[in-house]
């Protein structure tokens, strides 16, 4: 009496399935295509180099944060001049958000 609405139901799943497939499989299949480009990819020294670059960026701008902070209680200190400028714009570019 109601096999129309199975049908109707199988129609809509089948339809659902062919527009979203199954993200369990998907993520399988990302992650061995990213497993095979990690593999052969060369050793690169400009990695290292980045991150390194990265960490010295990273200390400039919390010492950027600081720094008023020492300047508020003491104001006598002689500290270089402020360089958060150069600074965020080096940082941001390396991160892909420049400006």
């Amino acid at each position: 009496m109601f096999g129309w609405l199975d049908r109707l139901f199988g129609m809509g799943e089948k339809i659902i399935d062919r527009k979203l497939p199954d993200a369990n499989a998907s993520r399988e299949q990302q992650t061995g295509i990213n497993r095979v480009e990690i593999e052969g990819a060369p050793q690169s020294r400009l990695r290292l180099w980045r991150s390194f670059l990265g960490w010295v960026l990273s200390i400039g701008f919390l010492w950027e944060l600081i720094r008023p902070i020492i300047l508020h209680y003491w104001p006598s200190a002689d500290l270089p001049p402020s360089m958060a400028k150069e600074i965020t714009t080096l940082l941001l570019g390396m991160l892909g958000l420049g400006f």
